[in-house]
């Protein structure tokens, strides 16, 4: 069964596009697939690496105001002058309950000024005291209450408030809420400050740095919020004497938290201790707040997010590393200035749609790539192949029994391959002429072509394939035919041999690359000063060369072979090895006018005994045979 060219060729026209659609929509995938995760890991750390920069302003900011009010506190504490006027003080903004607590006084809170015409707005204050207060411990106590309104009103709209406490179990505090018509000191609501986290661990150790505690829902301002709290160094004694604190409203950290800048993307914040005690998860908020912030990562079975923990844990603030696992990319980064770590998951399965469009549109491209193909090479082959060649299969078989062609709609005046043999089947008797004649032609020109192959074939076999100079086989022969010269008209005939310095170890230091290297340079340094004719350089073999110099009297010679020595040093070619600590090269030179009875291998041997001469009187020089 016979199959046309035209179908042959569109079934093989059909097979190989069906195959480049396939094979391109599998490198779409796999290239899509990694291009897009490698964007997305991008967006992720540096929208990650933002988030925590922007979320730890405020907290840098508290970190540096309670230092600020620590200082001012301790230096005003150590004035014997300023503490007597604040012992006086105390009994002019506080006023003590039936109870034995104290509190501000009426109408302070309110902006009603002192008798010397200060005014307090938004301060309260409660300390509840187990013994009468002592002059010091009025003295920090109204200390405190001082510059909590100082450092409270020049925050007021940034932050929510200030406050310092005493270890005595007080603290007045500037805030919009009056805590003295809040808490209590008698009866099952009694205020026990003992109990609170901040106080607690502000003053159970002896250390004096910033902490974050739990978030915990505040009554008095019926938000959520968490403690800042920095104490000051301790006394003598192991004792705090004051600790600053600021309450951060947690409401707008979830919300912005809720909201990550990828979208599908969401966000959890814990805290970097062993538990990992969660503050924001946008599945567990409702057990968050149940538990009084006391749930974590352990008590919620969480076990996916240990590994997320482990990594934060070992994280120094302000970075931002990416964790992989079977389902989600995950960031996570340490926020500078607390002990929280913020993750930011994006799902993979959110990559997919992308993937899988990329790839749609890649498979349709193909297959009409693949319609408008065949259909074009259907219509061609028809018109310019199947056509043409079926009227040219008639006139051959015509032509062998009529012997005229003329007759024939053969298509000659066609550009391509089938007017081209349409045309050569009307002439063929002359092209048999033409083709003897490019024959002739051809071998004249393979002949010439062949000459010139033999001629460089000779300059290969004369030339070192690494340097570019002569090579073994043609300095003998220079030297031979240089020498019978000298015999004849008696000149000099001079010899010079150059070593490079300690080469072994320059190539066991570099490798045989960079040891070609430095040959070949030191090579093209010797070529550049023996310009003058009969002057031959060669490679004698490894790292020697050998240099012959004519028509030139010895003296000459020397100094000419001493600018090939200080030219290699002048390429500078570092060499760690070297004592000189760059390349260099011993030379020695020999010269004679060639007897009757004298042999080359003479000079050669009196050239060889001056180079080992200079490699014995430490390298780097000229040594001429004596």
């Amino acid at each position: 069964m016979r199959h046309s060219l035209a179908g042959r060729t569109l079934r093989l026209a059909v097979l190989r596009i069906s195959m480049v659609v396939v094979c391109a929509s599998v490198v779409s995938y796999v290239l899509n697939r990694s291009l897009i995760e490698e964007a997305v890991r991008a967006q992720l750390l540096l929208s990650t690496e933002k988030t925590i920069q922007r979320e730890s302003l405020p907290f840098r900011e508290i970190r540096e105001l309670q230092q600020n009010f620590l200082a001012e506190f301790r230096a005003i504490d150590r004035d014997p002058l300023q503490r007597q006027a604040l012992v006086r003080s105390f009994d002019d903004i506080f006023y003590r309950h039936d109870d034995g607590s104290y509190t501000q006084r009426p109408g302070l809170f309110e902006g009603q000024p002192l008798a010397d015409g200060r005014r307090f707005a938004n301060m309260s204050a409660t300390y509840a005291p187990d013994i009468a207060p002592s002059d010091d411990v009025k003295a920090r106590f109204v200390l405190s209450y001082l510059l909590s309104h100082k450092y409270g009103s020049t925050t007021q709209g940034r932050l929510f408030n200030f406050y310092g406490v005493v270890p005595e179990k007080g603290f007045p505090i500037y805030q919009a809420a009056d805590i003295a018509k809040v808490f209590h000191y008698r009866g099952p609501e009694a205020l026990k400050l003992e109990t609170y986290e901040f106080y607690s661990r502000g003053f159970a150790s002896g250390q004096s740095e910033t902490f974050l505690t739990r978030m915990y829902f505040d009554s008095s301002n019926n938000a959520w919020m968490t403690t800042m709290g920095t104490p000051d160094t301790v006394e003598a004694g192991g004792q705090h004497r004051i600790l600053a604190c600021v309450d951060i409203l947690l409401d707008d950290l979830m919300e912005r938290l809720a909201r990550p800048s990828i979208e599908g993307a969401y966000s959890t914040l814990f805290l970097a201790d062993t538990e990992g005690t969660l503050m924001f998860h946008p599945q567990q908020m409702e057990a968050i707040q149940q538990s009084e912030g006391k749930a974590s990562i352990e008590s919620l079975h969480l076990g996916m997010y240990r590994p997320l923990l482990h990594t934060g844990g070992q994280l120094e603030p302000g970075k931002v590393v990416l964790v992989d696992t079977p389902d989600e990319i995950v960031a996570v980064g340490r926020i500078p200035e607390t002990p929280t770590i913020l993750t930011i998951h994006y799902p993979r399965a959110l990559m997919q749609p992308a993937i899988l469009q990329n790839l749609a549109v890649v498979a349709t491209l193909g297959l009409v790539t693949l319609l408008v193909e065949v259909f074009l090479l259907r219509s061609i082959l028809q018109n310019q192949v199947t056509r043409p060649l079926q009227r040219l299969m008639r006139a051959t078989r015509e032509v062998g029994a009529t012997a005229e062609l003329g007759k024939y709609d053969l298509p000659v005046q066609s550009g391509d391959e089938i007017g081209e043999l349409s045309r050569d089947f009307t002439r063929m008797s002359e092209r048999i002429y033409e083709a003897h004649e490019r024959l002739e032609s051809t071998v004249q020109q393979r002949t010439l072509a062949l000459e010139e192959a033999n001629q460089k074939l000779a300059a290969l076999s004369m030339t070192d394939s690494l340097t570019g100079l002569a090579n073994r086989r043609h300095f003998d022969e220079a030297l031979h035919a240089e020498w019978q010269h000298a015999t004849r008209s008696g000149s000099y005939v001079i010899l010079a041999m150059l070593d490079v310095d300690w080469f072994k170890k320059y190539n066991d230091h570099y490798g045989h690359q960079g040891g070609d290297k430095c040959l070949r340079r030191v090579a093209h340094s010797i070529q550049a000063h023996a310009h003058r004719a009969g002057d031959v350089v060669a490679r004698y073999g490894g790292e020697e060369f050998v240099l012959i110099i004519t028509n030139t009297p010895p003296e000459e010679a020397q100094a000419l072979v001493q600018s090939m020595c200080q030219a290699v040093r002048a390429l500078q070619l570092p060499h760690p090895l070297s004592p000189f600590g760059i390349v260099t090269v011993s030379i020695g030179m020999a010269a004679t006018i060639p007897r009757p009875n004298d042999q080359p291998s003479d000079l050669l041997q009196q050239a060889d005994a001056a180079l080992y001469q200079a490699k014995a009187a430490g390298r780097n020089q000229v040594v001429q045979a004596g």
